[in-house]
């Protein structure tokens, strides 16, 4: 907001923003409100583009949550009979074709029965002709077979890339220990991160630009990275298109790695390494030649807190700003969640949201949306995920004889860092010069501090107006605004998004009040600006879908 409330010229006063002290909000913290009841053992959820969710069971089911703590009693998809249920086996993959709308297809990653052959599944199925809330069974068509010769460690990551490729992830494959080096060895897909153009018939090739395309022999073609040990969690980002993976380790450390867009055949060290330690390095190749992880967490039995790191989506939904750009992630066991996000200088920020939680935490995921959901196989719930602190920071504005903060549960006013006791309204009359700010207790721990204000008096003070009044806040489609007899001269309102640019722009009317229409505006949080004769004052505004 500093890039557009620097300067207000009101009346003969002249009335200064300071660029010096720049608003403060809390630390960014989450919430995990209950979405859906009684499902078990919940693997992975997804989205098809619309308003569902679908939740995959371990047992070979895939069920429909239509909204809050609606879960349809049938099926969209039960293929128990393929699957073999045990341990870290399972159906443990799901993910929709980006034109699901069109061709009705997803995909799944299952491991079969012994019987069937013991082999790690990846395959499409379609939507049933008569019912969009229920799969064929009959329709699958199986894309990859891969063999299983342990039972541990098989991955799960399924995710189509904004480049319209299919992002597989695979872990080793056990036994402990990788024995027979799978991750470091390019002639097998276990232990990888593969990468294919799946074609409309249900058969794939590998992409001309992955990294092994062209090497011939035995390596694989679709193989992007490698050398990861039970990367269980593993997403890509819509909108970079970078690859996110949580890595569970051996006994020490978990790690987070990142595969940055157009950065393929990265080697991220297993079992030569468990994160930056090393854990068998016969034969290994240099560790110049290997990709450190982002990321590493302790395990709890070398003193750490962790089990099992969980990924894990970027937030890029719009309901809560202040978690936009973040990548959320969890541990089965603590139920602990943290994110990661860029630091403005080429470095990376690791911050805990929720330090504790329940046992069981599954799985991370986006609906269409980018909303952020979560999946305990202890509760058998899925959460939403939402900031603690979503509401609007408080506005501080005003003009030559007062100054106004937009309401709170409690407000407390300073003045060159002095408290201003005996003043905790929204409203301060006859400002002295200084510079002011205000700490506003928004309920629920949210605490803000506000940007601050320099005040120079240099003439007569105009007549008191008092600040922006805009509901209803927060709004959909219309907004009514106060504008207590600002109009008489020349009046305009602008809209402006958080970077100071200008999104919508209107004429102020006559009356006392201006109706805006906001509709088709995209959701998210605002500043509205009424520039008049006597200057300019502002207020938040929240548009929500």
């Amino acid at each position: 907001m500093t890039r557009f409330l620097r300067t207000f010229l009101i009346g003969l006063g002249c009335f200064l923003l300071s660029p010096a002290r720049a608003q403060v909000a809390p630390p960014v913290t989450v919430d995990l409100v209950p979405w859906a009841d009684s499902i078990q053992y919940i693997t992975k959820l997804a989205h098809g583009g619309d308003g569902r969710l679908f939740a995959a069971s371990q047992g070979g089911s895939i069920y429909i949550i239509t909204d809050s703590m609606t879960v349809l009693p049938t099926p969209f998809l039960n293929i128990y009979w393929l699957v073999y249920f045990s341990g870290e086996q399972g159906l443990i993959g799901l993910t929709f074709d980006p034109d699901f709308a069109q061709n009705g297809h997803f995909y799944v990653n299952y491991t079969q029965p012994y019987t069937a052959g013991h082999n790690t599944i990846i395959s499409r199925f379609t939507v049933s002709a008569e019912d969009p809330n229920v799969a064929d069974p009959a329709s699958e068509v199986v894309l990859m077979t891969i063999p299983q010769l342990g039972i541990e460690h098989k991955g799960g990551g399924l995710d189509f890339g904004p480049d319209g490729y299919l992002y597989i992830s695979l872990g080793d494959g056990g036994p402990q220990n990788d024995p027979d080096n799978r991750a470091q060895e390019l002639d097998t897909p276990l232990g990888k991160l593969l990468r294919i153009d799946v074609h409309a018939d249900g058969t794939w090739s590998a992409p001309p630009d992955n990294p092994f395309v062209d090497a011939g022999g035995d390596t694989l073609p679709e193989i992007y990275a490698y050398g990861l040990r039970n990367p269980f969690g593993m997403s890509v980002d819509q909108q970079t298109g970078d690859v996110w993976m949580c890595d569970v380790g051996f006994w020490h450390y978990d790690e987070v790695d990142l595969v940055p867009a157009d950065t393929s055949g990265l080697n991220f060290g297993w079992r030569c390494y468990e994160a930056f330690e090393p854990f068998n390095t016969d034969s290994c190749p240099d560790t110049s030649l290997m990709a450190p992880p982002l990321a590493t967490h302790a395990n709890y039995l070398i003193g750490g807190n962790t089990c099992a790191l969980i990924g894990g989506r970027v937030y890029r939904g719009t309901r809560y700003p202040r978690l936009y750009g973040r990548y959320f992630y969890t541990d089965h066991c603590s139920g602990q969640i943290w994110t990661i996000h860029p630091d403005g200088n080429g470095g990376w920020v690791q911050e805990s949201v929720k330090p504790s939680g329940t046992y069981g935490n599954a799985t991370i995921a986006q609906d269409s949306a980018g909303e952020l959901f979560l999946a305990n196989q202890t509760t058998k719930r899925v959460y939403r995920i939402v900031d603690h602190c979503p509401m609007p920071a408080p506005v501080l504005t005003g003009d030559a004889s007062a100054l106004y903060c937009t309401p709170a549960d409690s407000i407390a006013w300073f003045r060159d860092g002095e408290l201003l006791t005996g003043v905790t309204g929204p409203e301060l009359t006859n400002p002295e010069d200084g510079n002011y700010w205000v700490v506003a207790d928004m309920g629920g721990g949210c605490i803000f501090t506000t940007d601050t204000l320099q005040v120079i008096h240099t003439g007569t003070q105009a007549p008191h107006k008092p600040g922006l009044m805009v509901y209803p806040n927060p709004a959909r489609d219309r907004v009514t605004v106060d504008l207590n007899g600002r109009s008489a001269g020349p009046c305009s309102l602008e809209l402006l998004d958080l970077l100071g640019r200008s999104v919508r722009q209107w004429p102020c009317g006559q009356g006392r009040n201006r109706e805006l229409d906001v509709k088709g505006i995209q959701p998210g949080r605002y500043v509205l600006r009424l520039r008049y004769d006597e200057g300019s004052v502002a207020a938040p505004l929240n548009l929500v879908p």
